[in-house]
């Protein structure tokens, strides 16, 4: 996996949760005191810190200010949290959907992490309910017509009503039903450039699907199908607030400073 091109920590493979006061090192899982707590808290804040400069490393290579840096961060945080689940069998890419922006600007940002650089970026069309010229609203249920937030890994392609289309898992309680509804990324007419000098500037609009252009769709799906990230990224509080992506702490085992150590009993 190229996006840790770091140390990682020596002699403990540590799961931490504050709450219930326990740490597993060696297989085990031990109680700690207060005490102890305080030094793990310590530890776990160093490594959100050294996340933190590793991520904002990583977007200064990208030097691309059109992908927001919340957008990003939050990305990298839930593609990291994948990897640790072995949930992510491609490594080297993750797609970035950002829906605050409008519908006429480049909002699909496809980054190969190996070289830190935006390999490709284009418009991209959210659903008919989601809202007109921005997405402001967003739901999991069948025939609602919104798009959906949250983490996806994409599955297989297959030729249907928009000839090539590529299958996506939605992996959180908000884009659950992804496959059950027929989400899929898919090219379409009304997700042109075209389509935008045309209409005023506003692109159309899907059932939920995140359609793109037909202009190098299929190149896209090569690059992206069969196991790799896609992040469909809203600055909602409430979904920050629920994701199991962005509140998992396990990508933070890789940051842990290599010279610190926990309690060694």
């Amino acid at each position: 996996m190229c996006a840790r091109k770091r140390k990682k920590t020596p002699v403990f493979f540590v799961l931490v949760s504050l709450l219930t006061g326990f740490v597993y090192t060696s297989g085990r899982a031990e109680v700690l005191n207060a005490s102890e707590l305080v030094t793990v808290d310590s530890i776990y804040y160093l490594a959100q810190a050294e996340f933190e400069k590793y991520a904002m490393a990583v977007y200064q290579d990208i030097d691309d200010t059109a992908l927001s840096y919340q957008a990003f961060q939050q990305g990298l945080t839930g593609y990291l949290n994948l990897v640790k689940r072995n949930e992510l069998p491609k490594q080297d890419l993750i797609t970035i959907v950002d829906f605050s922006k409008p519908s006429s600007d480049e909002r699909m940002f496809i980054i190969d992490l190996c070289k830190s650089k935006i390999i490709y970026r284009t418009i991209v069309a959210h659903g008919v309910n989601s809202g007109g010229l921005y997405a402001r609203n967003f739901f999991n249920e069948e025939n609602s017509h919104q798009s959906s937030l949250g983490f996806y890994v994409t599955t297989t392609t297959y030729s249907g009503k928009y000839d090539l289309a590529l299958r996506i898992e939605g992996m959180e309680s908000t884009n659950s039903h992804a496959s059950t509804r027929g989400v899929v990324i898919h090219a379409a007419k009304y997700a042109t450039y075209e389509f935008l000098e045309q209409n005023g500037c506003t692109l159309g609009r899907s059932y939920g699907c995140p359609a793109l252009p037909y202009d190098n769709f299929e190149q896209v799906v090569e690059w992206i199908k069969g196991g790799t990230c896609l992040y469909i990224y809203y600055p909602s509080k409430s979904y920050v607030r629920h994701s199991k992506y962005l509140n998992r702490t396990n990508y933070l085992e890789d940051f842990i400073p290599s010279d610190m150590a926990l309690i060694n009993n």
